[in-house]
């Protein structure tokens, strides 16, 4: 129940930095979206595979979505910041928005491959030493892992594609 908690006040936080930092609910509400879509994705694979959801795998699911958010963060500034250089021609304003959201997206998929650069040696000593005390870590490092190659694949794209449709 506690580890539910977190989540929410998590999410509410993240929300609320979100809603500062913009203060438009068609940026805000989509990357809410965005993150809850990915914890349910990442909950329903780990109830595929049999995955032990615990309070270490719990805070792997927290980081993964603040990486998240983060890139989300990214692919809008950019476009943002492309958009406000003040193109009028439609065709050329739209070339700047996809080529803006290939930057962000190369940026986001650099940042996922040295995060899990950096949870794979912990993944391996936690599976390795089993269940003493690092061994519990592996679920933090396995889902950490699991929640950011769910963001790459799925979730950034999709959101990417949402702001490249009705950022323009």
């Amino acid at each position: 129940m506690g580890a539910i908690i977190a989540g929410l006040l998590a999410m509410l936080v993240i929300s609320s930095i979100i809603f500062i930092r913009y203060r438009k609910p068609l940026l805000v509400i989509p990357i809410i979206i965005t993150s809850i879509s990915e914890v349910l994705i990442v909950m329903g694979i780990a109830s595929i595979i049999h995955w032990n959801i615990d309070l270490s795998a719990i805070a792997g699911l927290i980081a993964a979505v603040g990486t998240g958010v983060d890139d989300q963060i990214i692919i809008t500034d950019e476009v943002l910041g492309r958009q406000s250089k003040g193109e009028t021609n439609k065709k050329r304003r739209r070339t700047r928005t996809r080529m803006s959201v290939k930057n962000a997206l190369f940026i986001v998929f650099a940042s996922a491959g040295t995060l899990i650069a950096a949870m794979l040696p912990l993944a391996y000593v936690g599976f390795a030493r089993g269940s003493s005390g690092i061994g519990t870590l592996a679920g933090f490092a396995f889902t950490t892992i699991l929640g950011v190659l769910v963001g790459v694949f799925i979730t950034r794209p999709v959101y990417a594609k949402f702001v490249e449709i009705f950022l323009k």
